[in-house]
Parts: C-alpha cells; structure tokens; sequence
C-alpha cells in the first residue's frame, strides 16, 4: 500500500487487499516517482519464489513507467508474480502476453497522469501569482517570541554574507522557508 503522503490515508486499498486474502502489508507514506522507498525495498528483498505480490492499483507501486518495468522485472526474477485488484487485466501471476501488453501501455499511462497532474498544477499557481494571489506555502516561523527572533537572525545571516545552505543546516530550516522570509522582508 502506498499513498503520497503523511495526511493521506491507506484504510480503502488495506480493505481490498483484506477482502482479498491478503495478510502480510508493506505501507508506505511516500511518493511514487521514486524507488528509492523502504518498503518497496524490504518488500523486493523478501518476495520468494512462488509468491503473488498483489497491489490495490498499478498507480500504488509506481508513477514511472521505467521503474514500473524494473520494478516488475525483479518481481519476475525472483519467480513470484504480481496482480492489481482495481486493474483486472494485471495478472503477471503467469505467462500472460496480453497482460504484459496492457501493463506497459498503462504503466506509461500512469507516468502521463503524473506529468499532466504537476502541468496543471503549476498553470494553476501561474494563474493566481497573476493576480497577486499566491503567496506560496507559509513559512513555519511565525512573528513573537522565539520564532521571530529566529526569524531575524536568519534575515541577518543573509545580509551578512552566509549562504542559503549554511542558513539551513545552522538553523535547521526548509531552503524554501528561508526564501520565504528573505521576500517578506523585501531582500529578495
């Protein structure tokens, strides 16, 4: 099971994994476009000959077409099969041409919606910066106590000279966090 982040929740694909027999889960919390994910990893390392690695959708394994296909590749080196519930016509649990033919056209397919996803995503921003109305993410530093003299220390740390990165590891922050705060205070 995986979903691309923290406030995302896996309890529909652990429901129809459940339904389907399953009982051993690898869960991850982390986005596709990537293999370089735990989970994925112990859950390759693991995987015996014989064994049906079964996903909820082929989108839940990987958003890139190359590393669905290695991915799959490893899957079918160890001598185990792999099968979608939501993707009926995914069954690499045997010698199935016309299922391998389906699951490279998809596997781009999915690649594709992940780039249209990121396009409209940014048209979107692109549209209200127009406006005046995106101010980007918030800052977690915030003005009053503590968190404002951070603040300051950080803008002053620029103004003398210190780089970007050299601010983030001193004061353990986002490099977007201290974008952030240098345009607020009119520096960049």
């Amino acid at each position: 099971m995986r979903v691309s982040s923290e406030g995302q929740n896996i309890a529909r694909q652990k429901k129809s994994l459940k339904e389907e027999g399953c009982t051993d889960f690898f869960i991850e919390k982390i986005s596709g476009a990537s293999m370089d994910r735990p989970e994925l990893q112990r859950m390759l390392e693991e995987l015996e000959e014989g064994d049906i690695f079964i996903i909820h959708e082929i989108s839940r394994l990987s958003r890139s077409t190359k590393d669905l296909l290695t991915i799959v590749e490893m899957i079918q080196r160890k001598g185990a099969g792999l099968r979608s519930i939501t993707d009926k016509w995914l069954d690499l649990s045997d010698d199935n041409p016309m299922s391998e033919l389906l699951f490279t056209i998809f596997s781009g397919l999915a690649q594709f919606e992940r780039k249209m996803i990121k396009q409209r995503q940014k048209e979107g921003i692109e549209i209200v910066k127009s406006e005046g109305k995106f101010k980007g993410r918030k800052t977690k530093l915030v003005e009053g106590g503590k968190e404002e003299q951070r603040m300051k220390a950080i803008i002053e740390a620029y103004k003398q000279g210190k780089s970007i990165n050299d601010i983030r590891t001193t004061f353990k922050v986002g490099t977007g966090t201290i974008y952030r705060l240098l345009e607020r205070g009119g520096i960049k």
